[in-house]
């Protein structure tokens, strides 16, 4: 039952380190300017992104990979495909509210006070 439980948390909760990189990937701008805004749109933003694009970001490797494909699939998104086109995964969007649940919030006030301070540190 346990193991159960750690599975279903594991897929329903994105790392700390893999939310900053995400929330600063370059295709994270099409959705937002500031990246606390970004925040409130990461599974957006995960999907705008194909498998090997993610792959070539910093920090990211296959772990961190199939990770975001797991918390994606959990939350029924998906990377975009390489035939794709960004225009064809944005229409599919719904910004009407934040794809991040209500219950999440508290779990990325960590999160967005890292890219506070990441965007202190970045500005002149």
């Amino acid at each position: 039952m346990r193991k159960a439980f750690a599975l279903k948390q594991s897929q329903s909760h994105l790392p700390e380190r893999i939310a900053v990189i995400l929330v600063y990937s370059p295709l994270a701008a099409l959705i937002g300017r500031e990246p606390s805004t970004r925040m409130n749109y990461l599974l957006e933003i995960a999907s705008l992104h194909t498998r090997a694009e993610l792959l070539a970001q910093p920090g990211l490797g296959r772990t961190g990979v199939r990770r975001i494909e797991k918390w994606m699939a959990f939350h029924g998104h998906r990377m975009r495909d390489v035939n794709e086109s960004l225009d064809s995964v944005i229409c599919r969007f719904a910004f009407q509210r934040p794809s991040v649940r209500k219950g999440s919030r508290r779990c990325l006030s960590s999160v967005t006070t890292l890219v506070q301070e990441r965007s202190r540190e970045a500005a002149p």
